[in-house]
């Protein structure tokens, strides 16, 4: 295929993308670099990807389930005078950012005045904060992203396996992707950060992506549960605000298990702070992976679509 039109049109919109890796059918199919190396860098938020990949492959090691209560797991970090109603919390309602919070919790940046981002914590244990937040809706009721989801399913985790996140991952996930001696940031007492942190090059991000579009599995050997994977690509929650009319927009067009829904091509997403986006469109056997410094997420894949899908439509 021509990756020629998508780099012209990146210039001329003066979008920030750095890198992007086209594979259909399990071949590499186009790529093209804006900077000279694909060095491994933080993918942000589709870190939150990964945590799903992980709980798929703890339910069907029978660690957990979609109805494991956090505040079981983790009761010795409940403060003494927590908002009950985190007893109803799932682990589905913390996948789907359906905790019960109207507003974003533990943000890695924030531009918005007086908002607490995980930098300006004072509370060590991230746990204990998110504990000690009340929620203001009921648990599964709506969509609200919050980074204090994804840190408890991963602390959830290395309760329930006794081994840090990215450990336990290791003989899992990654080495059977051929993804060896990652690096992924930690929570101030050294447990694998949850919201993000993950590090790995573009080419390995796609691999993450060619193992779901490969419902799990991998050379053979299903790593994740086809069952559990189908359901976390596909819709789950509504997270269109009212005002937005749903099949407008690939960022509000349905959520699954920390994956987006795109409202084109039955497609999803791993999506990163900053442009760090996994694309997934089974309908045509390909991925599209980025590594980008930009915020437009809607024109990247506005271009993609114009560009790259185009082509795909007419072979």
């Amino acid at each position: 295929m021509d990756i020629v039109p998508f780099a012209e049109q990146i210039c001329q919109k003066r979008l920030g993308v750095h890198h992007i890796l086209v594979k259909r059918k399990n071949k590499l199919a186009a790529s093209f670099h804006f900077h000279p190396t694909d060095r491994r860098s933080d993918i942000h938020s589709a870190s939150k990807s990964v945590i799903s990949l992980a709980v798929g492959i703890a339910m069907e090691e029978g660690i957990l389930t979609l109805d494991t209560r956090p505040t079981e797991v983790l009761n010795k970090h409940l403060p003494e005078d927590y908002d009950k109603t985190w007893e109803q919390v799932t682990v589905k309602n913390l996948l789907t950012m359906a905790s019960g919070h109207d507003h974003k919790l533990m943000d890695g940046y924030s531009l918005i005045p007086g908002q607490i981002n995980r930098d300006d914590l004072e509370d060590k244990d991230w746990i204990h904060y998110a504990f000690s937040q009340p929620l203001q809706l009921a648990p599964g009721s709506r969509f609200v992203y919050n980074n204090a989801c994804p840190h408890i399913l991963s602390r959830m985790m290395i309760a329930l396996t006794g081994e840090n996140l990215i450990d336990w991952l290791r003989p899992r996930l990654f080495e059977p992707l051929g993804i060896r001696n990652p690096q992924w940031y930690t929570d101030p007492l050294g447990y694998t950060c949850g919201p993000g942190g993950l590090q790995v090059t573009t080419e390995e991000f796609s691999r993450l992506a060619q193992l779901c579009l490969e419902g799990g599995a991998w050379n053979g050997r299903q790593i994740v549960s086809r069952k559990y994977l189908e359901e976390a690509v596909s819709k789950q929650i509504e997270n269109a605000p009212t005002e937005i009319p749903r099949n407008s927009s690939d960022t509000t067009a349905g959520y699954g298990y920390f994956f987006w829904r795109t409202y084109r091509a039955d497609g999803y997403y791993m999506s990163g702070w900053g442009g760090q986006l996994g694309i997934v469109l089974p309908e045509y056997d390909g991925i599209i992976c980025l590594k980008s410094y930009e915020f437009d997420t809607q024109a990247l894949l506005d271009v993609i679509w114009e560009t790259i899908v185009s082509q795909w439509k007419t072979n």
